[in-house]
């Protein structure tokens, strides 16, 4: 057999290209796709940066390689191009879950510590290859960007001294779903090129005690919940491209464009004291976020037919997020209208690979490093952030029509000390402990 053939054969060793698929099949794939988007929409999420962690379990267990060499449905996502080694139509559900807990020690010895750690990001993909293989069509449901923090209210965020109470939000929580249908087309024989369409929706959420004592001069009041909640809609896309260089060589490339997403919504803050005048219970909010351009490159090397190895860069435009706007039309005093950011372009660089060991199993492992956008000056207790070293493993079955995986990522954050903060209360030490776990199913029609 020559080396194409054996190329060829790799590709389909697990599937035979279907010749059509029967309007039943379509329809179930359709129901499961409206109904796995339904399911999304509640998602709470957690991110690197604003960033979540890969969707997929492919992704997760390889999480340094995944832009050349991914061939599931979950290509979507990672390199559109990719959709075209996806033999059979596929429907996957691929949910990960965080274990995210942040500590926080001040220089003059107050601390303070996150709580409900856990939390799911939900993920669906569906592949529809046509007219034998020509090209193929694809349709993502991901939860890309997010934040939840939530510290509790004792310590350095307790009324008896706390020093972060009144100047940093104890709870920070931002959701994002983006809607990605793409289409995948070989223009040449060993040329891959997609395209997708991003429909971000998303919804942020602040929540900050107010000191009317502070406003009164009397310390019988008690302290108000200030309350900004919004959510809106931005629009984008991606691309990308792949590239066989040789039977056992591949090259990537991929584009994600900026997202920007305006909020609206609504400002509350409660027990405002009767000796305050023209404050409103409730007022209009509004706010924007634009969600970084992001670059990638990947190169794969299959060793032997079944251990193969890729590396991958990406860069991030997060110096889109100068300042987060806080417009409302009547706050308390000290409500500020903007919150500078002034947040730096990062990189990622890592190493993944896959070995199949055993017909039908497959065992996948990766290292990703992340540098953190967020810098000395403006890094808030309501994003915590640092580099990060990720390990991660996986282990993948098939069997016939269905498939099962799960992965498993060890997060190393490096400790944080801030010294010279523009809000001095958020100097000191912060050590962050996250735990990456991720499952899918799939089915190949």
């Amino acid at each position: 057999m020559n080396g194409a053939a054996k190329s060829n054969a790799c590709r389909q060793s697990e599937h035979t290209r279907p010749q059509a698929l029967h309007s039943p099949k379509l329809a179930a794939l359709t129901l499961i796709m409206v109904a796995g988007v339904w399911s999304l929409l509640p998602a709470p999420a957690r991110a690197e940066g604003l960033r979540n962690p890969p969707p997929g379990t492919f992704n997760l267990g390889r999480a340094g390689g995944r832009i050349a060499q991914i061939d599931d449905s979950s290509a979507i996502t990672q390199n559109p191009a990719n959709l075209m080694d996806v033999a059979h139509p596929e429907v996957q559900f691929t949910p990960t879950v965080v274990y995210l807990k942040a500590d926080y020690d001040s220089p003059s010895g107050m601390s303070a510590h996150t709580k409900d750690p856990w939390h799911v990001l939900p993920n669906l993909f569906a592949s529809l290859p046509l007219r034998d293989g020509e090209y193929s069509l694809g349709l993502g449901v991901t939860t890309p960007y997010g934040l939840a923090s939530k510290w509790d209210e004792s310590g350095a965020f307790s009324r008896s001294g706390g020093n972060l109470r009144y100047t940093s939000a104890y709870l920070a929580d931002l959701k994002t779903v983006n809607i990605n249908p793409t289409v995948a087309v070989r223009p040449y024989k060993r040329l891959s090129v997609g395209v997708g369409f991003d429909v971000f929706w998303s919804e942020l959420t602040l929540k900050q005690f107010y000191p009317w004592f502070l406003v009164t001069a009397n310390p019988a009041d008690p302290d108000g919940v200030a309350k900004a909640k919004g959510d809106g809609v931005g629009f984008g896309g991606n691309v990308g491209a792949t590239w066989e260089v040789t039977d056992r060589q591949r090259f990537a490339v991929t584009y994600r464009s900026p997202v920007r997403v305006g909020y609206d919504g609504d400002f509350t803050v409660n027990n405002i004291p009767s000796t305050v005048p023209g404050i409103s219970a409730r007022s209009d909010f509004k706010s924007h976020i634009e969600f970084p351009t992001i670059v990638g490159a990947g190169y794969g090397l299959q060793l032997t037919d079944s251990i193969r190895v890729e590396v991958d860069v990406e860069w991030l435009e997060f110096s889109n997020f100068d300042t987060l706007p806080l417009d409302t039309k009547s706050a308390p005093p000290g409500i500020p209208s903007r919150v500078r950011q002034d947040w730096k372009n990062t990189f990622t660089a890592g190493v993944g690979g896959d070995w199949k060991f055993a017909t039908g199993w497959v065992l996948r492992g990766g290292y990703q490093f992340y540098e953190s956008p967020v810098p000395d000056r403006t890094f808030s207790p309501s994003i915590p952030d640092a580099n990060q070293h990720v390990f991660t493993i996986g282990l993948g079955y098939r069997h016939g029509r269905h498939s099962l995986e799960v992965a498993y990522g060890l997060d190393f954050y490096d400790k944080r000390t801030i010294t010279d903060n523009q809000t001095p209360a958020f100097n000191g030490t912060y050590n962050i402990t996250v735990h990456l776990f991720s499952c899918a199913y799939g089915y190949a029609f």
